[in-house]
């Protein structure tokens, strides 16, 4: 069986002068954290074209960027309260707003570098808003009357909106926005617990300027929104919040009562404030108690089908290429694209051997030979197989135990067959090339294998022979006897990825993405989605994992789940 294991990758960055290491979802990265900057970029181009047209002299390398972007300025607009382009304007603003323990310091900081790895992307640089923190000095001297008629020391409700200096502040983004010489920031000191005037430098053409009340809805905050050009909300669950800030303060070094009325003291009430009262933002990202995030105005909706098991089932009689879903699966796959909807196939199976029954429904792209091949809307946008060493090492393996195989490529599929040696690869008629050992060395040869299915009355006695198999390979259980062996980067996961890139390369945005499977390869996928459905005739171990168990494919299980889920 396989590990069940949900993609991370790992940023270290400085964070309150400390040095973490941020972990983030691989699929959070990929479709939410890089559209973040490719909404920044784009602003900051069509900036920088601006600037070349009103300034016949400016670099040739501004104007080139700003073409490149300009297939994608017709298909995207952020929102319907976006503003109106500053002509005056010499970098762009991204404001990244959040109550506190939302992880928006670390998230403006892992922007930063991530945007360091992109080939195009114009500089990003991160800062916060602490540094405008009103001086210890200055809380001292002063109070806030409050409702009761009683008043009490700025200092003791530090961290409350009413102690920052908030015309610095605005005074800082206009001067930040406009010129196109280096500013410097105030910073806030996490060891002397005060404002310091010696923070960053800021210089780079696109700037996030995180904080708490960025969007606030009181004056005087509510005016700072004119100064930014991209806003960032992310929402959280305020018991999700509370958890995380108590733990925090723990780690701190206040005991678990202690930091509960902190929280209730302090913390809590600023994150209520914020959650109340906040302007629209024009990217909203929710974050949910296991991390994950997702863009709550993007649409459309992606769904991701796996073949076997899910939309089709093997029945009695029926050659497997002739499979086909139920009439009402594929009604509700065309209403489900209808209303602006996107559906892909994700499929164990290698092209060729996809049912002409689903070619006909209408995918926007297919992930097939379990992540190793790729198309959307008929182009091909990956294309890797295993090592050749590897591929090898399965041959000769099964050539010492005399088992059959099946190897797939992307546009074929061969039999290892042995005189005597029952297989279920018997019984699948469209398995017509049925080779021996030499013959199938010489196919090999010229053909590129991404995968390798085993059945599985021979699986056990080759992985036992030869260890080397499940050290370098991955061997899952596909269902119906049969198990797949990939390696690392040949995985349904890997080809969503690939997905993901050509559609933001196009311009495209997504919402809310769903995977459809029931076996063990289809969890790198399910681990990956906002919503993971198991069919109902899904491995025990699937249903458990699953957000949504619909009916057995039998039952029409897709068209019930995306019923549910209002799709269709």
């Amino acid at each position: 069986m396989v590990q069940i294991e949900v993609s991370q990758e790992t940023f270290d960055v400085e964070v309150n002068d400390q040095l973490v290491a941020a972990s983030y979802r691989t699929a959070d990265v990929e479709r939410v954290l890089l559209s973040l900057l490719d909404e920044a970029a784009r602003l900051e181009r069509e900036r920088s074209a601006r600037m070349a047209a009103s300034h016949p002299a400016a670099s040739a390398s501004e104007a080139e960027g700003s073409s490149r972007s300009a297939a994608g300025l017709q298909q995207q607009r952020f929102s319907a309260n976006a503003k109106e382009p500053d002509p005056a304007a010499a970098r762009t603003i991204v404001f990244l707003a959040a109550p506190p323990g939302a992880g928006k310091s670390t998230l403006a900081a892992v922007l930063e570098r991530l945007a360091q790895s992109q080939p195009g992307m114009p500089r990003v640089q991160a800062v916060g808003m602490d540094g405008f923190h009103h001086t210890n000095t200055y809380l001292d001297r002063h109070t806030l009357d409050c409702p009761d008629g009683k008043s009490v020391s700025l200092r003791s409700i530090k961290g409350a909106p009413e102690t920052f200096d908030v015309e610095g502040l605005a005074r800082a983004l206009h001067e930040t926005r406009v010129s196109s010489d280096s500013v410097q920031w105030p910073a806030y000191s996490r060891v002397a617990h005060d404002v310091v005037a010696d923070g960053p430098i800021v210089s780079a053409p696109i700037v996030i300027v995180e904080g708490n009340y960025l969007l606030l809805d009181e004056g005087p905050w509510r005016d700072l929104a004119e100064l930014c050009d991209l806003s960032i909300f992310v929402e959280a669950d305020e018991a999700m919040l509370r958890e995380r800030l108590v733990a925090r303060k723990v780690r701190g070094g206040l005991s678990r009562t202690e930091a509960e009325r902190f929280f209730e003291q302090s913390d809590g009430k600023n994150v209520r404030r914020i959650l109340a009262h906040r302007c629209p933002a024009d990217i909203t990202i929710t974050l949910d108690s296991s991390g994950r995030m997702r863009r709550l105005e993007a649409t459309p909706a992606l769904a991701f089908f796996d073949i076997d098991g899910t939309l089709t089932w093997a029945k009695e009689g029926e050659a497997d290429i002739d499979a086909a879903p139920t009439d009402a699966v594929g009604l509700a796959l065309e209403n489900l694209v209808a209303r602006g909807n996107l559906a892909v196939l994700c499929t164990g199976r290698p092209l060729c051997n996809v049912p002409p029954a689903l070619k006909t429904l209408p995918f926007a792209g297919m992930v097939t030979l379990a992540g190793g091949h790729v198309e959307l809307d008929g182009e091909v946008v990956r294309d890797v197989g295993m090592p050749s060493d590897v591929v090898e090492l399965l041959v000769s393996c099964c050539e010492q135990a005399r088992v059959p195989a099946y190897f797939e490529s992307s546009n074929r599929g061969v039999v290892l067959a042995w005189p005597g040696v029952f297989s279920l690869f018997d019984t699948f008629g469209e398995f017509s090339e049925r080779l021996g050992i030499e013959e199938l060395r010489g196919v090999l040869a010229g053909i590129d294998v991404g995968k390798v299915v085993f059945d599985s009355e021979h699986i056990e006695r080759l992985t036992t022979m030869a260890p080397a198999i499940t050290e370098r390979c991955s061997v899952c259980n596909i269902g119906d006897g049969l198990y797949e062996v990939t390696v690392p980067g040949i995985t349904k996961f890997d080809g969503m990825r690939s997905v993901w890139s050509a559609l933001r390369e196009r311009g495209v945005r997504i919402g809310t993405v769903y995977g459809f499977g029931d076996s063990e390869n289809d969890w790198s996928m399910l681990s990956a989605v906002d919503v993971a459905v198991a069919m109902g005739n899904a491995l025990p171990a699937v249903r458990a994992s699953a957000d949504y168990v619909t009916d057995p494919v039998w039952d029409d299980g897709v068209a019930t789940a995306l019923e549910a889920f209002g799709l269709v």
